[in-house]
């Protein structure tokens, strides 16, 4: 399956991990269409020219595993339970390079985009397990946060015996600090965190916005 554990990216700081694949969660708390969705996205004609314009129904994704456009780079991408898509894309503003944040079905304009808005911007961070670590990307809305994430967590301390990580990605819903959504990635064309673009171009917070992303 096309999914590795880059732990290529453990250099220089060991918290830096992360090229992963994904596993569905046990019991999400809902469904995608009972996620809390505080933005959408704008329509062309409504869109202001401030950099943050958002992928709209006459943009077309690259192709049916991600919302970012064929130019665009995918920080995060991967397609959910129900067969929605979650993609963090680098896209072009009037301002430069920005990381946006898309969800929805193929095909179709994104039932929430973010940002929309100058001086609006997605945070990263990262945190080291032993045998492996997290990545995170995420923004909030009011008491509504979003955070994607890349997991690699060793479950075999046996010595002489094989790491065998368990490796999950996908999308939790946080509401006022609780969970309120968790959608694990189904494995079709992941893109995990890019850990790397996230150090080039987003903001860097002190802590993971959560641990509970299991």
């Amino acid at each position: 399956m096309a999914r590795s554990i880059g732990l290529a990216l453990v250099s220089g700081v060991t918290a830096m991990v992360l090229s992963a694949c994904s596993s569905e969660a046990d019991s999400p708390v809902a469904t995608a269409s009972e996620a809390p969705s505080p933005a959408t996205a704008t329509p062309d004609e409504e869109a202001p020219d401030n950099g943050r314009v958002p992928l709209t129904a006459g943009t077309t994704a690259a192709q049916a595993t991600t919302l970012c456009a064929a130019d665009e780079a995918q920080m995060f991408s991967c397609t959910l339970r129900g067969g929605r898509i979650a993609s963090v894309c680098l896209a072009q503003g009037a301002q430069g390079e920005f990381a946006q944040y898309r969800f929805g079905r193929p095909g179709a304009a994104p039932e929430l985009v973010w940002p929309t808005k100058p001086g609006e911007q997605i945070e990263w961070a990262s945190a080291p397990y032993s045998g492996g670590g997290e990545a995170q990307m995420s923004f909030a809305v009011g008491d509504v946060r979003y955070v994607v994430y890349s997991k690699v967590v060793r479950t075999n301390f046996t010595p002489g015996e094989t790491n065998d990580p368990a490796i999950t990605d996908g999308v939790v819903v946080l509401r006022s600090g609780k969970v309120a959504a968790r959608f694990s990635c189904d494995g079709t064309e992941l893109k995990p965190v890019d850990v790397n673009a996230a150090r080039a171009h987003l903001p860097e917070a002190g802590d993971l916005f959560t641990y509970d992303t299991e």
